[in-house]
């Protein structure tokens, strides 16, 4: 490990831009298409969470600030991005897309894995959480939405190291170096979470480590970054409620290079080019201490290859844009996959063979136009995808936004979206799961009507949507069988309303030290056409009916802060204890998180206050969630 984190660091120093963004959502470009418009134009329902929200909320991990986003599902196992799976639009973990910088970063083997990212919240600069099936532009995985971390480009400021600690022997500790050159930024940044645990065999420790370095050149950007994790946890009752001795430890890499380059003022092109790798290893019931049950415990290795390559030529027909992408995923497991006949012993682990292995490819290529007629702009395209497993399938889609004036516009989109099975679904077969390797992919038609109402110190967005899945992709337990089994559920539709928006009081009044900063707000309801009726379901059917978000920011003194953030969850769908025990329904959740920090100059310290009302509560089953945790820290930044 020490000797990857140094590879890292003389990889990011080799050299030493732009200033940082200012955050105005009414100016900021979105990366809702290939070509990049202002948020109220984008007829689609962008949300933008700013590095100044990021800085104030009592998170400090990527799941937490997630939590407050609009219509998004982090179902937690537990906090701190130890297990998170994040949905939007009432999807499930595996139908989210996760990018970086644009980077793709999903995993093949489960979606409980893409949110191991080794990215540090302190060099975030931005998230960007786009609404609805996205596969015209973005491909498998943006079945229900997507989620794109940017990170910050200035270095300026950037550096900082931080300590903190809390309750249940939680600590973290986090190193950020940002270096500014004439034409480069390079930053490094190290960092720990560990916590004894908030209840039996919960206990995490994660490190990570993460570098970036990009150079401006005469006519575009080459930028080069990287990072790996590693997270060790007691899994408790996570995946069975009846046993609490289960153990996962995980680990990610990813290496990315993008260039960007104007060939003139019309045409413009991005390559990229990534590499991201996993391992899991995952202990139901201490088998590992074992002899007798050492060979039960499941190994597994994924990776994933892609390069993607966009143009765009600008004219009087408007903005033309192609693009063409290949991904290359594959595994090797004690588990998942086909039989191999030369199986590799896992290292470390004698007499334990992956002795399983899938790999599959896949290609796709889009093409996108948007023009402007007036007030009017159009934006449509298709992507045509072939995989080696599935086949070959087209996907459009159309975006209409209408400017009633240059602070209101209409929009309304219809588009098609689809998703592969991960390696879970199709090969794990357990006491608890049956897999199908015969499962389809599943598929969509999203439509969505909304408006975007934009001044300089509010924002409001509203939208309407429905969805028509087809061979929705399930974990099922039918009262006929043993054991739940994955399966496709046909005609699936769900039906929502969005809104979200904010007041910033300091602008209004042009005060920047008024004690009332701003006002945050969210709501979704969600309905869907199918019922949980001899059957239930795991996932599909367990979404979010209503949630609702409220966040608000105070100027207490010239150096003192706070935030406090409320949300409201009520899930549809059941749980039970085990085949014979009754049905039990979601209860509805409120939380509120409280942040207060004192900031002078380069040294800030603050107090976290998560769960303040000491609510119980559960994202999945019966695995309960912490209750009030206090925590506190102390950031110098240069």
């Amino acid at each position: 490990m020490l000797r990857n984190i140094l590879m890292m660091t003389l990889v990011s120093l080799y050299s030493f831009g732009q200033d940082s963004l200012e955050l105005d959502l009414s100016e900021i470009k979105v990366s809702a298409n290939i070509n990049r418009s202002e948020i109220i134009k984008t007829a689609r329902n962008v949300s933008v969470i700013s590095a100044e929200e990021i800085a104030k909320s009592p998170t400090k991990t990527i799941d937490g600030i997630l939590q407050y986003a609009l219509n998004v599902d982090v179902r937690s196992r537990s906090p701190f991005g130890v297990q998170a799976d994040v949905s939007i639009r009432g999807g499930h973990f595996d139908q989210t897309l996760i990018m970086i910088d644009g980077v793709k970063m999903n995993d093949p083997q489960t979606g409980h894995h893409t949110l191991n990212l080794p990215i540090p919240v302190e060099l975030i600069d931005r998230i960007e959480v786009l609404q609805g099936g996205a596969s015209r532009v973005y491909g498998p995985n943006a079945f229900s939405g997507l989620i794109n971390i940017i990170t910050k480009t200035s270095a300026k400021g950037a550096s900082s190291v931080g300590i903190a600690g809390g309750e249940n022997g939680l600590y973290k500790l986090d190193g950020n170096l940002a270096i500014q050159g004439a034409k480069s930024n390079s930053f490094v940044s190290l960092s720990k979470i560990h916590s004894d645990g908030y209840s039996y065999n919960t206990a995490f420790d994660r490190s990570s480590v993460y570098a970036k370095t990009s150079i401006e050149g005469k006519k575009g950007f080459l930028t080069l970054q990287g990072g790996m994790m590693d997270n060790d946890f007691g899994a408790s009752n996570f995946y069975h409620p009846k046993f609490y001795d289960q153990y996962e430890e995980t680990g990610s890499k990813f290496l990315a290079l993008s260039k960007t380059h104007n060939f003139s003022n019309k045409l413009s092109g991005t390559l990229i080019a990534s590499i991201r790798s996993h391992k899991d290893l995952y202990d139901f019931n201490n088998y590992i201490d074992s002899p007798q049950t050492y060979g039960s415990v499941n190994f597994h290795k994924s990776n994933v290859i892609d390069i993607e390559w966009k143009m765009r030529y600008l004219s009087d027909f408007g903005a033309s844009s192609i693009g063409a992408e290949w991904r290359q995923e594959g595994i090797v497991s004690n588990r998942l996959g086909d039989e191999v006949a030369e199986p590799k012993e896992v290292k470390g682990y004698s007499g334990i063979f992956y002795d399983k292995s899938k790999t599959r490819q896949n290609f796709s290529v889009y093409l996108e136009q948007q023009k402007s007629f007036g007030k009017l702009m159009l934006s449509g395209g298709a992507l045509l995808n072939f995989n080696s497993q599935f086949g070959t399938k087209l996907y459009p889609g159309l975006d209409v936004s209408y400017a009633v004036s240059d602070s209101l516009s209409l929009y309304g989109t219809v588009n098609k979206s689809l998703r592969f099975p991960t390696f879970t679904e199709m090969y794990l077969n357990t006491s608890t799961v049956k897999a199908d390797p015969n499962l389809l992919p599943e598929k969509a038609i999203n439509y969505e009507l909304g408006l975007k109402k934009f001044t300089s110190w509010t924002n409001f967005t509203a939208s309407v949507f429905y969805k028509q899945t087809t061979d929705a992709i399930d974990k099922i337990k039918r009262p006929d069988l043993e054991v739940p089994t994955m399966e496709n559920i046909d005609n699936i539709n769900m039906a929502g309303l969005e809104l979200v928006g904010q007041f910033d009081l300091s602008k209004k009044l042009n005060d920047s030290n008024f004690w009332f900063q701003k006002v945050q707000f969210n709501y979704a309801y969600l309905v869907a056409d199918r019922k949980e009726i001899d059957f239930q379901s795991f996932y599909t059917l367990n979404f979010l009916k209503h949630k609702a978000g409220l966040g608000t920011f105070y100027k207490v003194t010239k150096d003192i802060s706070a935030s406090a953030f409320y949300t409201f969850k009520m899930r549809e769908g059941d749980f039970r204890w085990d085949a014979e025990s009754p049905l039990q329904n979601y209860k509805p959740v409120h939380l509120v998180d409280v942040r207060i920090d004192y900031t002078r100059n380069w040294f800030k310290v603050f107090v976290d206050v998560n769960n303040l009302l000491n609510y119980e509560y559960f994202e999945f089953g019966f695995v309960e969630q912490p209750r009030r945790w206090l925590s506190g820290g102390i950031k110098l930044t240069f």
